[in-house]
């Protein structure tokens, strides 16, 4: 059984109480935040996922240049946790998905995080009504960074576990095992 530390367990209680209630388009949410994997994040005890990019899961393997194996999608989110370091970030909410992540622009100052993965080719821009960092995802692709240097499995079709409502406030757990 998972252990729940204090903060965790206030978080469950304020979602249980209804005092941190479902994400809104147009709520902002600000904080420290803890990486979950290279696209999502937990601010302010709320599972944040980065809008418009996908990364590869946090078991995701991939080849870099050399045809060799690497751990791409733990290297996508140490990459994003080392970015952000001590950094508070501020996450304007667009919409939530199927997987109850609150899709959010989050800035760290004044960086757009999804923009800045994309250009570091850590993550993959989104197509279709979300193909936002698809000029930022150009970048990288034209300088064979990250994924782009090597192959990869898109994943931007990637099955995700879904987060309870419990767990969009508290306990988060991005992938199953």
């Amino acid at each position: 059984m998972r252990r729940t530390g204090f903060l965790g367990l206030s978080l469950i209680v304020l979602a249980a109480t209804g005092a941190v209630g479902p994400a809104q388009a147009g709520e902002s949410v600000s904080g420290r935040p803890r990486v979950l994997s290279g696209d999502t994040l937990v601010v302010s005890g709320r599972v944040v996922g980065l809008y418009g990019v996908a990364a590869p899961g946090l078991k995701q393997t991939c080849l870099n240049a050399k045809g060799q194996s690497y751990a791409c999608g733990a290297h996508s989110a140490q990459a994003l946790a080392a970015h952000l370091r001590d950094a508070s970030v501020t996450c304007q909410i667009r919409e939530t998905d199927a997987y109850g992540r609150a899709l959010s622009v989050c800035h760290r100052d004044k960086e757009d995080l999804s923009a800045w993965m994309a250009e570091k080719g850590l993550v993959m821009a989104e197509r279709g009504e979300k193909a936002t960092y698809v000029g930022a995802e150009t970048v990288a692709w034209g300088k064979r960074l990250g994924l782009w240097a090597g192959s990869f499995e898109d994943p931007t079709g990637r099955p995700r576990t879904s987060y309870s409502k419990a767990s969009t406030v508290a306990d988060a757990q991005p992938e199953t095992r």
